[in-house]
């Protein structure tokens, strides 16, 4: 019964980490390339979310999904254009507290467009539960798919900035971006990429996860998973595509086992408290995470 009791709390940890992983792979890609935090991540993952919402009645749930993602495509790249460049040359902060503007704004525009206050029943990509269980619980083909994207975006990821010219580039205009410019490197397009691959992931996780929440509301980007992920990606390490892997993961099996009890009754906002618990931790331990290295 004990096995059974934790390993609801274990899958549900796994699937939402995987989740978290992959916004905090967008926020590591941010900080990689420009050394600013990026408070409109959250928004990316709502938006894609309600492009899925919006779309499915009208187009098969597939194709909802991939507009979904495309929408988080498009808010990364006009964010960067309209926001991050125009600021280039100003201090980090500023440029950190422009994007947390930028999700204020988009918020701001869910609550004109009559979104307030309403949740949203989202479908899954493919529903079903597969034939076998894991810890004594069926697994359904939405989870599974959430944790094969954080691992094909993880794994991609990694692959880019360690083995590409593109992505090397990437790495040499976020430490020395007037020697870059000098050796050749278009610093405006590699930043479109980077905010275009933030974007897109935020945008996917958007898509991934609301199915497996049953509902969302606005602006829940932000109120529900921007924190979560940056967690993540600061016990991950802020440098480091594969620690934001590890990073979600750890965070989401952390949030739902703080709510575990052997009782019946439950902490209310134990899983809230669990994550800014691990986050001084790490800040104070080892700040710079379990795979990150000094800038």
């Amino acid at each position: 019964m004990l096995a059974l009791a934790l390993g609801q709390p274990i899958v549900l940890g796994i699937v939402q980490g995987a989740a978290f992983g992959l916004m905090a792979i967008g926020l590591v890609l941010i900080y990689k390339s420009s050394r600013v935090f990026n408070f409109a991540a959250g928004e990316f993952a709502t938006l894609g979310a309600f492009a899925y919402y919006l779309s499915k009645d009208k187009v098969p749930v597939p194709i909802a999904a991939v507009i979904g993602v495309v929408v988080g495509i498009v808010a990364g790249l006009l964010t960067e254009r309209l926001v991050v460049r125009p600021l280039a040359n100003r201090p980090k902060v500023t440029v950190l507290v422009a994007t947390a503007a930028t999700a204020i704004t988009i918020i701001a525009v869910q609550f004109l467009a009559g979104a307030t206050g309403k949740t949203f029943a989202v479908p899954a990509l493919w529903k079903g539960t597969l034939p076998f269980r894991i810890l004594g619980l069926y697994v359904s083909y939405q989870q599974l798919i959430v944790l094969l994207a954080l691992a094909l975006a993880g794994g991609a990821l990694a692959l880019f900035f360690s083995q590409t010219d593109l992505g090397l580039a990437t790495l040499a205009t976020s430490q020395e971006p007037t020697a870059s410019r000098l050796m050749g490197i278009r610093v405006n397009r590699v930043a479109m990429l980077t905010w275009g691959l933030a974007g897109g992931l935020g945008g996917l996780a958007g898509v991934l996860l609301s199915p497996t929440l049953g509902n969302f509301t606005p602006a829940y980007g932000t109120t529900d998973l921007l924190t979560q992920s940056f967690t993540a990606a600061v016990l991950g390490g802020m440098t480091s595509v594969p620690g934001a892997f590890v990073g979600g993961l750890a965070l989401g099996l952390v949030q739902n086992l703080a709510q575990f009890n052997i009782s019946s009754d439950t902490l209310p906002g134990a899983q809230f408290v669990a994550v800014l618990v691990v986050l001084v931790i790490v800040l104070l331990v080892r700040p710079t995470g379990i795979l990150g290295k000094e800038a």
